[in-house]
């Protein structure tokens, strides 16, 4: 099978960093953090980087993003255990036969419950609720433009960012 070359890109200047849609990290704050981190690669005269080398770096306390790390253990292996904890929710998958095809559908969302809590339901449940099945529709969006938005420079992937307008124009999300 022939491989197809891939355009070589127009060299883009950064003018400044933005942190993307669902961060909870600023603009500002992203800019500095992207310059940091920027810096030290070309300090350490280093091509790639590793989260690693970051949680080292911000060990001290003078980085700018010292502060955006939770330092102490107790509070710190609560939150990654939490994490985990959804990280396992979005693991679980049941799997369906359609088209003769096994096809893997996420048995828990995250949404805004009837109670006004964030948190993970049936898919099945989810989608039969106007108000539940709009949030995850409008979650599915937010993630594949966030995903077009991050290869919009190639070229390559046009017609796939064009089709993703497209969906986004024909679905009208009401926002809660």
């Amino acid at each position: 099978m022939k491989q197809k070359q891939v355009t070589k890109q127009k060299k883009v200047q950064t003018i400044k960093f933005k942190s993307n849609a669902n961060s909870k990290i600023s603009d500002g704050k992203a800019d500095i953090y992207g310059n940091h981190i920027l810096n030290m690669l070309k300090v350490r005269n280093i091509k790639s980087i590793t989260a690693k080398d970051v949680l080292d770096d911000a060990r001290n306390e003078t980085t700018p993003y010292h502060d955006h790390f939770d330092w102490d253990d107790t509070s710190a292996g609560e939150k990654y255990r939490l994490a985990q904890a959804r990280q396992l929710l979005c693991t679980i998958v049941e799997v369906k036969i359609v088209h003769n095809e096994e096809v893997p559908v996420r048995v828990f969302v995250n949404v805004i419950d009837d109670e006004g809590d964030r948190a993970y339901v049936q898919t099945e449940y989810a989608m039969g609720r106007p108000q539940m099945a709009n949030q995850v529709i409008a979650q599915a969006l937010r993630e594949v433009k966030t995903w077009s938005n991050k290869y919009k420079e190639y070229i390559e992937l046009a017609k796939i960012r064009n089709a993703i307008l497209n969906v986004e124009k024909e679905i009208i999300i009401e926002e809660d």
